[in-house]
C-alpha cells in the first residue's frame, strides 16, 4: 500500500471528532443555548396546549396559565439564556463555567411549582416556585458577575440589559408572590 492509501485507511477507522469550536466559551454558549432553548420550547408547546384546552373548555385561571407559561416558561428563559450567552462570549477564556444545569433546574422547577399552586389553590407551591425562580436568578447573576466585571460587558449595552432583565424578573417574582395573597383562588 502507498502512504496515501494508509493515511486514508487510518482516517476511515479513526473515530469522528467534532469540529473545533474555538474557545471554551463558544462551547459554553452553545450549551447554554441548547439547554435553555429545549426547555423554553417545551414551555411554548405547553402554553399552546393550554390555550387550545382553554378554547375548547374554559377553566379557572386558563388565561393566566397561558400567559405564565409563555412569559415565564418560554420568553424569560430565552432571554436569560441569550443574556448569559452574550456575557459568556465576552468573558476571558479562563473564566469558570456557570452552573447551567442548576440554573435550568431551578428555573423550570419554579415554572412548574407556581402554576401548580395556583391551579390546586395551595400557596405553599406558589412560594416554593417563587423561591426557586429567585434562586435561579441569583445563580444567573452570580455566574455573570465576575464575567461582566472582567470583560467590561457591564458597561456595554448587552451587560446592562442582562442585569436589568434579571432585576426586572426578580421584582416580577416578588410582585407575583405578593399578589397571590390577595387573589380569591387562595
Amino acid at each position: 500500500m502507498t502512504s496515501d492509501h494508509m493515511r486514508l485507511r487510518d482516517r476511515v477507522h479513526e473515530p469522528r471528532r467534532r469540529a473545533p469550536c474555538g474557545r471554551d466559551e463558544d462551547r459554553q454558549t452553545g450549551r447554554v443555548n441548547s439547554l435553555f432553548t429545549g426547555c423554553a420550547s417545551f414551555w411554548l408547546a405547553a402554553a399552546l396546549i393550554a390555550a387550545v384546552a382553554r378554547a375548547i373548555e374554559p377553566f379557572a385561571h386558563g388565561i393566566w396559565l397561558v400567559a405564565y407559561l409563555f412569559l415565564v416558561g418560554f420568553l424569560a428563559q430565552v432571554l436569560l439564556a441569550r443574556g448569559q450567552a452574550t456575557v459568556l462570549a465576552a468573558a476571558p477564556a479562563d473564566a469558570d463555567a456557570p452552573p447551567i444545569g442548576a440554573q435550568a433546574a431551578l428555573w423550570n422547577a419554579g415554572v412548574v411549582a407556581v402554576p401548580l399552586g395556583v391551579l390546586v389553590g395551595a400557596r405553599v407551591f406558589v412560594v416554593l416556585g417563587s423561591v426557586a425562580l429567585l434562586t435561579a436568578l441569583a445563580a444567573f447573576w452570580q455566574a455573570s458577575r465576575p464575567r461582566r466585571l472582567e470583560s467590561g460587558a457591564a458597561s456595554g449595552g448587552a451587560g446592562l440589559g442582562y442585569l436589568a432583565l434579571m432585576v426586572f424578573m426578580a421584582a416580577s417574582v416578588l410582585v407575583g408572590t405578593a399578589l397571590a395573597w390577595d387573589t380569591p383562588w387562595l
